[in-house]
C-alpha cells in the first residue's frame, strides 16, 4: 500500500492541499513523478535520491513512483520536496510516523539534506488550517510567516534528518522558539519592498492609491493583481481585478 503525505500548492493566491502518495514496485529501478508537476517538481528526484543518501538513510533501489493530487491540476515549485522525501522513507519503512495525515509538510531539500526557505507559505498554512490539518513543518526561515496563523502549530527544521527524528518521536521540539524568535517586526504585513518587478504597475498603483482613483488591473492568474490590490484597498478608492 502506498504511503501518502500531505503537502501544498498555489492557484493563484490560494492554497489548496496536495496529497503526495508514494510506492516502490519490484523491478528495474526508477524513479518517476506524476500528476501535472512542472520542472521543478521533476527535477526533485535527484534532489531527493542526493538528501536521502547524505542524510544517513538507504535509497531503495526500486521502482519508485509518486502521484501528486489531485493529478488534473498543474503543480509548480520546489516546495514539495520535503514532503516527497518523508513519503518515499515512510514507503520504504526507514521512517514509522504515527498519524502522518495530521502533519502538513513544506520545504525545498538542498543536495546534503538541509532545508530552504520556498514562497507561498501563508495561503499554503492557511489552507491547511481550513482543512483541519494543524501541524505544518516548515523551514526554520519561514517559520515567521507561517506563525501569522493563529490556532495551529509550526515546526521549523534545518534538515531532513532533523524532521524525521521528531516525526518517530526520536526528538522533542520546543514551541517556544516561534514565541520567542518569530515575532511581527514591521508595523504594517503588506509593504511594496514585497514585490518583485512590476515596477510600473507599482507606479500605477501609488498614483491611484494617493489620489483616491478608481483603477483596472487586467493579467494572467498569479501575476499579483490582488496583492497589489491590498495596499491599494488602504486609501478610499477603488480597485477591480481581472483574470
Amino acid at each position: 500500500m502506498a504511503s501518502v503525505v500531505n503537502s501544498f500548492a498555489i492557484i493563484g493566491i490560494d492554497g489548496y492541499v496536495v496529497t503526495i502518495e508514494t510506492d516502490t514496485i519490484f523491478g528495474k529501478p526508477s524513479f518517476a513523478i506524476v500528476g501535472l508537476g512542472d520542472t521543478a517538481i521533476r527535477e526533485a528526484t535527484q534532489r531527493i535520491e542526493s538528501a536521502i543518501i547524505n542524510s544517513k538513510f538507504e535509497f531503495p533501489k526500486m521502482k519508485i513512483l509518486i502521484n501528486l493530487a489531485p493529478g488534473n491540476i498543474k503543480k509548480s515549485g520546489t516546495h514539495l520536496d520535503l514532503a516527497m522525501a518523508v513519503g518515499l522513507l515512510v514507503q520504504s519503512k526507514q521512517v514509522n510516523v504515527e498519524e502522518i495525515n495530521s502533519f502538513g509538510l513544506i520545504g525545498e531539500l538542498s543536495l546534503n539534506g538541509d532545508l530552504r526557505s520556498c514562497a507561498g507559505i501563508l495561503p499554503m498554512v492557511i489552507e491547511a488550517k481550513d482543512k483541519g490539518i494543524r501541524n505544518i513543518i516548515v523551514p526554520k526561515e519561514n517559520m515567521r510567516e507561517a506563525a501569522l496563523v493563529k490556532d495551529i502549530n509550526i515546526f521549523g527544521f534545518n534538515t531532513l534528518r532533523g524532521v524525521t527524528s521528531f516525526l518517530q518521536g526520536d526528538s522533542k521540539y520546543n514551541n517556544e522558539e516561534i514565541l520567542e524568535k518569530h515575532i511581527i517586526q514591521r508595523k504594517h504585513l503588506l509593504d511594496f519592498e514585497d514585490v518583485q518587478g512590476q515596477d510600473m504597475a507599482i507606479n500605477y498603483v501609488v498614483i491611484a492609491a494617493s489620489g483616491g482613483h478608481n483603477l483596472l488591473m487586467s493579467g494572467i492568474p498569479g501575476c499579483g493583481k490582488s496583492k497589489a490590490s491590498s495596499f491599494h484597498s488602504q486609501r478610499p478608492s477603488r480597485v477591480m481585478n481581472k483574470l
